[in-house]
């Protein structure tokens, strides 16, 4: 049954800590005892219990097993005797023992209550639920005892107290006795009045007494007494300035009464005191200036008592945070937090008020009306005589107009306040951090410097306010024609600065310059008239033309010097060369407008092979420009000209319906059933009628739509993916195929390629051109066959051009290439050619190796004749390679078991060469050749398990043959089976 009292809320559920070394006895013991409503701590171990037992909150029960093995139960019982803070906690032992001596010897250990096993559910429950309200009955009884302990203290210390603060003020009231009799006319001070006024004793008669009054109070003094005498028996007068024996004033408070009087009802004796008002008076008076001072400063001021309720606020707290007094009163000073910082900085905050008296600095509030403000706080405590916080003192002051000032001077060092932009300074810094960055990631950085060309004439005939209407329109034009990232800055007067990092290519900067230049060209309307305005371009790059800031701008400057002296309205680079190119750039641009009606374009086409049976799959569009002037132009050079110039859409269009029509023509001649691959560029994908040119190139060529497979790059859709999946989908609705291209080279993941509708991807021929001998791209492109797979796509390696890199990309399960292995990119009429002669990738053909292969390496002829003679009447087949990047084409061409290898190789050294092949073929058993000297890097090497084994030179040939044909016993075991067979064709 759950305890009541347990459950109601009284108090946390009690805790039992259950010990036993057996975990079903231990699971059983948890379950009987936690229907009591109880918390329970297993132990299956002394060490573990007696770290549980000294855990906050400490076990209210311990149920201990006697019998567990490295420490029993007795020794867990001594040591929780031992210890001052387990020594209470009741133990009630659990065994198997039956002995009543056993028993006997535990209650006289100290353990409560002696159960055994095996245990019955309702006694276990029936003790613990005993023990446990005996445990609480003795705690109550206990913090009975404990209150009423400190009741009795806590009341002695209150009389104490009483008692002492009697005293004090007995002893330092600062008051004084008077008496005047009027019959006889004496008075009486006594010692401690007299003392106030450094006096041994009081004047003995009323006029003396007099003579002491200040001057100026002798009259209100008269008037009071004779007042008091003749009406009430009360005197009071709130203050009198009598004189001290050193000759200054002490200002007193008197009162009096009359004590006895005749028949007559005058006056006979009067008693009466004189207080020392003197600190008082000091005290009010400095309480009025603080009151001024409180109420004039401007600072913000809260006085709060030791918990923190505010007590006190001025007129600039209320200006500040537009709370008033009756807003804060009693309310603690964290309502105007803002939750600009965490715990940890109030906490900082305190632990230094706590230790130092004061804390002061920048804190962000909150004002009533939600507006954040930062304020730059001090807070002070006040504390007693004995050290003891009275008040807390917080004095703050706005920061925000000085930090708006001096953010207004920080803006003003650095941008220009005209246009907005850098000025001089902050443009030279950007341009030095863009140098550092641009080192670093090894890519150019270009400095462009633009001048408005007769810029003064429009300041002397409009004036200078339309001269500053230009100059602002003029940034806001510049700025739009640059990428995010890049500087805009104002040198001078008439002089605009653009920083461009991370230059990709020269021809970047050429057309921004262009673009600055049209955007400057378009006409002005100041005033309702129109203004035309040209300007010129100098352009330095770096690291070609400078390292540095300095040097760049000053090559800049020449250039633009050059362009002015040019005719204005023009740009150059610091050196010919780039001008040549440039210019070459610009003839191109022009040329390529007109190419499409001048039937300057051609398409041509490449094989796409199968890696299973050598038969031609496809081909892909490729488009090549030929121009009388510039030639043969390569596609590198010109489709970046026309994505700039938005020309990609109408050739992209033409390439599209060109290459459908061409393939329609073979399939209606029977020559083959293939498919056509055309690429879309980024500009060209992101059109909104894609679809409609698509499905209008379809029918009008009458082309299948199966046969029409689309390359799309990443690019083309990584800034928006929801788009470009919708894009993808409509295209894929038309029945086309989908290929992703150039995969690897940008941000491809499974997460999103996953969600597009693809049939392909198409490996970057960058990590096919050194597939066979770098393991990194071989292992890049080895996960994207497998990702493909996963995914059901099938996959095209580009760029293969040799037997090696084909058979190798097949061993990984290729579905198929294209290369100049095959075939380079013919124009229709030879690719017809190829299509007739039915030619077939040849490396298919040749049979699989198989058995055991060695391959020696050694840049020796004579080394390589001499093992090849030593072994040959074993069987093997041997390779041989004088080079490391033949022994590469060997293996990616054949199935090698042993690899035996000479150290010392002019290109690479046995253990570079090893450690390749490790990670390109790590089923290979590879032995080194080496002399002495080099041990020590062999050695290293077959600690990293990239050698199996080294012979030293000159070898035993008894010794060598043995253990090659122990590698291959080893190569046999590890492998028993040959690699499986590549893919099937797709």
């Amino acid at each position: 049954m759950r305890h009541p009292e347990w459950e109601a809320g009284g108090g946390s559920k009690p805790i039992v800590l259950a010990v036993d070394d057996i975990p079903d006895n231990l699971s059983a013991i948890s379950e009987m005892i936690r229907a009591l409503g109880v918390d329970v701590r297993a132990a299956t171990n002394g060490p573990t219990a007696l770290r549980y037992a000294r855990l906050e909150p400490r076990p209210d029960l311990i149920l201990l097993d006697v019998m567990m093995p490295g420490m029993d139960g007795h020794a867990v019982l001594a040591e929780l005797r031992a210890q001052p803070e387990t020594r209470d906690i009741p133990v009630i032992f659990v065994t198997a023992l039956t002995d009543p001596a056993e028993e006997e010897a535990g209650l006289h250990e100290g353990a409560v209550d002696y159960i055994t096993k095996p245990i019955k559910p309702a006694v276990l429950r029936a003790r613990v639920e005993g023990h446990l309200e005996l445990k609480r009955s003795r705690d109550l009884l206990a913090g009975q005892k404990l209150w009423l302990e400190q009741e009795v203290s806590r009341r002695v210390a209150e009389n104490n107290q009483l008692n002492a603060h009697l005293q004090v003020a007995l002893s330092t009231t600062g008051f004084g006795t008077w008496e005047h009799d009027h019959q006889t006319g004496n008075m009486r001070w006594s010692d401690s009045l007299a003392r106030m006024l450094g006096r041994e004793s009081g004047p003995p008669n009323i006029g003396e007494f007099q003579s002491l009054i200040h001057p100026e109070d002798r009259d209100t003094v008269a008037k009071g007494m004779a007042e008091a005498l003749t009406g009430d028996d009360e005197i009071y007068l709130a203050e009198m300035r009598l004189q001290h024996q050193a000759g200054h004033w002490v200002t007193l408070e008197v009162r009096g009464r009359v004590i006895r009087r005749d028949a007559e009802g005058k006056p006979q004796l009067v008693l009466g005191t004189m207080a020392d008002i003197s600190r008082r008076k000091a005290v009010e008076a400095e309480q009025r200036l603080t009151a001024a001072v409180f109420a004039g400063i401007n600072d913000g001021i809260c006085i709060t008592d030791p918990q923190g309720a505010i007590l006190l606020i001025n007129a600039a707290f209320t200006k500040v945070t537009g709370y008033c007094l009756d807003d804060v009163i009693n309310q603690n000073p964290r309502l105007l937090q803002s939750g600009a910082h965490g715990p940890a900085f109030y906490r900082e905050m305190w632990d230094c008020i706590n230790q130092h008296g004061n804390w002061q600095g920048e804190i962000t509030n909150r004002r009533k009306d939600g507006e954040l403000i930062t304020e730059w706080l001090s807070i002070s405590a006040v504390q007693d005589a004995h050290g003891q916080p009275m008040h807390y003192v917080g004095i703050f002051s706005d920061l925000s107009e000085r930090q708006s000032a001096a953010e207004r001077i920080q803006y003003l060092s650095s941008y220009d306040p005209l246009t907005n932009l850098p000025n001089r300074n902050l443009f030279a810094d950007r341009l030095g951090q863009s140098l550092i960055s641009a080192h670093r990631f090894k890519r150019e950085t270009a400095v462009i410097l633009l001048d408005l060309d007769r810029f003064r004439l429009i300041n002397d005939t409009l004036g200078p306010p339309v001269g500053d209407e230009v100059l602002v329109e003029v940034a806001r034009r510049l700025g739009l024609q640059v990428r995010d990232g890049d500087t805009v800055g104002r040198r001078s007067g008439n002089e605009f600065g653009f920083v461009m990092g991370s230059l990709g290519h020269e021809r970047d900067a050429i057309a921004l310059a262009q673009r600055m230049l049209d955007a400057i060209a378009v006409p002005f309307e100041i005033n309702r008239q129109s203004v035309v305005i040209t300007a010129s371009i100098g352009i330095s790059v770096a690291p070609r033309n400078g390292v540095d800031a300095d040097t760049l701008l000053k090559s800049a400057d020449t250039a633009l010097l050059r362009a002015k002296k040019s005719g204005r309205n023009t740009f150059r680079f610091y050196s010919p060369e780039m001008d040549a190119d440039a210019a070459r750039r610009l003839g191109l641009e022009a040329a390529l407008r007109e190419a499409l009606t001048r039937q300057e374009l051609a398409v041509h086409y490449q094989p796409q092979i199968s890696l299973e049976s050598g038969n031609m799959i496809g081909m892909e569009a490729l488009l090549r420009w030929n121009n009388p002037q510039f030639g043969a132009i390569s596609p590198l050079e010109f489709i970046p000209i026309a994505e700039e110039t938005g020309l990609i859409l109408p050739i992209g269009e033409w390439v599209l319906r060109t290459a459908c029509q061409q393939t329609r023509q073979w399939l209606d001649l029977g020559l083959a059933n293939l498919r056509v691959a055309v690429n879309l560029s980024t500009r060209q994908f992101r059109q909104a009628n894609l679809v409609g040119v698509v499905r209008q190139a379809l029918a009008e060529s009458r082309l299948p739509a199966s046969a029409l497979e689309l390359e799309i790059t990443e690019s083309a859709f990584i800034d928006d993916i929801e788009e470009a999946i919708v894009q993808c989908q409509a295209l894929k609705a038309l029945g086309t195929k989908l290929s992703l291209d150039d995969f690897g080279t940008g941000y491809s993941s499974l997460a999103y390629i996953s969600r597009f509708p693809f049939d392909k991807i198409k490996i970057d021929q960058g990590f096919v051109r050194d597939i066979i001998e770098n393991p990194v791209n071989a292992a890049i492109a080895t996960a994207a066959i497998v990702m493909a797979r996963s995914l059901n796509l099938s996959v095209l390696a580009e760029g293969v051009e040799t037997e090696a890199q084909a058979d190798f990309l097949r061993g990984r399960r290729c579905d198929a290439m294209q290369g100049f292995l095959f075939s380079r990119p013919l124009p229709p009429a030879e690719f017809e050619q190829l299509l007739a002669s039915n030619k077939r990738l040849p490396l298919v053909d040749k049979p699989r190796d198989s058995g055991q292969t060695l391959l020696v390496v050694d840049d020796e002829p004579h080394i390589l004749t001499s093992i090849s003679r030593l072994l040959r009447r074993e069987g093997f087949q041997i390779l041989t390679a004088q080079s490391p990047a033949e022994a590469f084409e060997h293996l990616a061409k054949h199935s090698v078991q042993v690899v035996l290898s000479d150290q010392r190789m002019p290109d690479m050294s046995g253990t570079e060469f090893f450690a390749r092949v490790r990670q390109l073929y790590p089923d290979t058993i590879r032995i080194v050749l080496t002399g002495y000297t080099d041990l020590d890097s062999v050695t290293g090497a077959i600690n990293r398990g990239a050698i199996y084994k080294f012979l030293t030179k000159p070898w035993d040939d008894d010794q060598l043959r043995e253990q090659i044909r122990e590698a291959f016993r080893l190569a046999k075991d590890t492998h028993p089976h040959s690699p499986p067979p590549p893919a099937n064709d797709q």
